[in-house]
């Protein structure tokens, strides 16, 4: 093998090893106002290179009890390491992990748009504009994205539906979605609980503590995605929607999936969804993937 071969096949391979070299989140603070506090928050683009000019950003919400690093625990971080290496053309993209509380619900507690609980407020007004001025990240709504996973699956489908002007693309893992108003006879919520894997005691714990957040019917409703769904103007922006669940969901999320489906439909609203029979809530271990995939197809498609 001649000389001139050997460095030709060296640079292609050293080449080819940068083109799908892995990128890292990168994890920082910063003061919120809103908040009275500083705020963990994590960076991960899909390229090692510069950004580029309005790079699409997805900014991604946390499960129950969790924080801005479950983009990496929950295995998104690795996920998309995989898709770039696999597929040449997977775009340049920004995605932005963030703490709030393990409750949050990323929601104005009790309706509070001002406050250390003032979750929704805090992430539209002040964090947002934090990440576009400090970093090279879209800062329209074209290129502008909210996904999520348990939790955060019911805060950016909610957020993106009440802000359908800000966000374009909408994308969530096992989505917190009820199967009725939390505000519903307890009995009716005992039994619900009692043919799902959480159980009763568990799950009326955390029925008693989404109602703190949501006291009354009226705020509950303002936030509830089937129901922003069926009043959204017929004049709004609608986003990209992707949304998937386990046939048997921990939480028994799957009813509540189905309805939020139905309401889409009965709408005439685009969406992505998916079913797996006889996953579990932890499906997005696997799934993550598919979400990604449809954000990166948003991302090459958004110009």
């Amino acid at each position: 093998m001649s000389f001139l071969r050997v460095v030709t096949g060296l640079l292609v391979f050293t080449l080819s090893q940068v083109s799908v070299a892995e990128t890292k989140a990168q994890c920082s603070t910063y003061p919120s106002k809103i908040l009275g506090r500083k705020v963990k928050f994590c960076i991960q683009r899909s390229k090692n290179d510069s950004p580029i000019q309005n790079e699409p950003v997805v900014y991604f919400l946390h499960g129950l009890g969790g924080n801005e690093s479950i983009w990496t625990k929950g295995g998104y971080s690795e996920a998309l390491n995989k898709l770039v290496a696999e597929e040449a053309d997977f775009p340049a993209m920004t995605f932005v992990s963030f703490e709030t509380q393990i409750d949050s619900f990323f929601s104005d507690f009790q309706g509070g748009s001002s406050g250390s609980k003032a979750y929704e407020t805090w992430l539209l007004k002040d964090f947002i504009p934090f990440i576009e001025t400090k970093f090279s990240v879209c800062r329209e709504r074209s290129c502008r994205g909210i996904a999520g996973v348990s939790m955060g699956g019911f805060g950016s489908l909610k957020i993106a539906l009440k802000n359908p002007e800000t966000f374009s693309v909408v994308a969530a893992n096992s989505p917190a979605l009820p199967p009725f108003s939390i505000h519903e006879d307890n009995e009716l919520w005992r039994d619900y609980f009692s043919h799902t894997p959480i159980g009763v005691t568990k799950g009326m714990f955390l029925l008693k503590d989404v109602r703190r957040i949501f006291p009354t019917e009226q705020l509950y409703e303002a936030n509830n995605p089937a129901n922003v769904v069926s009043n959204l103007p017929n004049s709004s922006p609608l986003p990209g929607i992707y949304f998937d669940v386990g046939s048997e969901d921990n939480f028994g999320f799957e009813v509540g999936y189905e309805i939020f489906k139905n309401t889409l439909e009965t709408n005439n609203i685009p969406f992505s969804s998916f079913i797996e029979e006889g996953g579990d809530h932890f499906i997005f271990h696997h799934r993550n993937q598919y979400l990604l995939t449809f954000l990166k197809n948003w991302a090459v498609n958004y110009r």
